[in-house]
């Protein structure tokens, strides 16, 4: 499919189509028609399953390797990433899966697809899908007849990789909890499909880490490091929740994790922190150690959204409230009154903040927790444990 037409496709289709009836009324049916002609005509199947036509198999057409849809990169490979030699070409959503979820908010779920890359000098015509001679392809059900097949299904939906006109067969999928523009920079976000028929396909392997961790985003690396490390869990096994908000609770327990959750000599001097609430400890450990006097007299705010600028103050705090060696600070956003104007000036001194940009630092505005991580990952890999807070 040329740019042109997924540019086209992108203006007209409503952001609430399906994926079924996207194909059905795009271009792509056309690509099954060219594909399997009469199958297609001839039986009340879908675009998807004509093209895949149960990969060559002796499969019953009611066997999963004959439903149209593509098997997971992680079963075929061991990672929900697109194998070599291929590229992301397309993606849909499909919602109400519960995979996604957070504290019991709905997310969609993403499923994003891995063409084949044809081979040079191979030819697409008005398709935009190369002869499957002209890949690697080997079309086949992955796992036998219960499982979907690989490397047959012959579209692509076009939001990813528009410089590239011609792909191959789909050789995989893979599933994220993070937008696709987001996981991959080369998609755009639309047109935005939705095919809730999908939103129970799954494999083990998919639990085998965070599904809504993009593979190269900023935070990836201090995540990995945080969950190995102790320092911080996800809401599940498989989400972590990086664009959460970070409460205060959240963020007394990362920083008492990080210095290997010591015992408090007392509890915690708040009437908003119970004794047997799962932050108490770290609580109480923090006002012993001069990190925190809470938001109001006798009051900690558990529940409290915390703001870049006391983020940076919590660490500041925990290294000891050492002197920046210079105050001159790049953001034009931080005033000479600002409570956290000598925690941010040393924090970029160190390495531990780059600001929202380089002119602005955004003390006032909630941080998340993927930026909680970052900011304790950079901490770590500038002073380790060399650096003590004195109680």
């Amino acid at each position: 499919m040329s740019r042109r037409v997924v540019a086209a496709l992108s203006r007209v289709v409503d952001q609430r189509a399906s994926r079924r009836g996207f194909l059905s009324r795009s271009a792509l049916g056309a690509t099954a028609l060219a594909v399997a002609p009469a199958t297609f005509a001839l039986r009340p199947t879908t675009a998807l399953a004509a093209i895949c036509a149960c990969a060559g198999s002796e499969c019953d057409c009611d066997a999963r390797c004959c439903d149209g849809y593509t098997d997971f990169c992680c079963q075929m490979t061991g990672e929900n990433l697109c194998p070599p030699n291929t590229l992301v070409a397309g993606w849909w959503k499909a919602d109400g899966s519960g995979f996604c979820d957070v504290d019991g908010r709905p997310r969609p779920r993403y499923y994003l697809d891995c063409n084949l890359i044809c081979d040079d000098g191979c030819g697409c015509g008005g398709a935009g899908v190369c002869a499957s001679e002209c890949t690697s392809a080997r079309c086949r059900c992955l796992d036998g007849c219960d499982s979907r097949a690989v490397d047959c299904t012959r579209f692509r939906y076009g939001q990813c990789n528009q410089d590239v006109e011609c792909v191959g067969p789909i050789a995989c999928r893979i599933v994220t909890c993070v937008v696709p523009w987001q996981w991959d920079p080369s998609c755009k976000d639309g047109p935005n499909l939705t095919d809730n028929g999908t939103r129970f396909h799954d494999r083990p392997c998919l639990h085998d880490g965070f599904t809504d961790v993009a593979p190269s985003a900023f935070y990836t690396e201090a995540v990995a490091w945080a969950t190995e490390a102790g320092v911080a869990t996800g809401y599940s096994s498989d989400i972590f929740g990086p664009g959460e908000l970070a409460p205060r609770s959240h963020m007394a327990t990362f920083l008492w994790r990080y210095r290997g959750s010591p015992r408090p000599l007392r509890p915690a001097p708040f009437t908003d922190v119970p004794a047997g609430a799962w932050f108490a400890d770290a609580v109480a450990w923090m006002a012993e150690t001069g990190l925190t006097t809470g938001t109001a007299t006798g009051r900690f705010s558990p529940g409290q959204f915390v703001t870049r600028g006391e983020a940076v103050t919590f660490l500041w705090r925990l290294a000891g409230s050492p002197a920046p060696t210079t105050h001159a600070i790049p953001f034009v956003d931080v005033p000479d009154n600002a409570f956290y104007r000598r925690a941010v000036a040393w924090a970029v001194e160190n390495g531990i903040t780059t600001g929202l940009n380089e002119f602005l630092f955004g003390g006032g505005f909630w941080i998340d927790r993927a930026q909680v991580v970052t900011f304790l990952h950079r901490y770590e890999l500038r002073f380790g444990a060399l650096v003590e807070v004195s109680s």
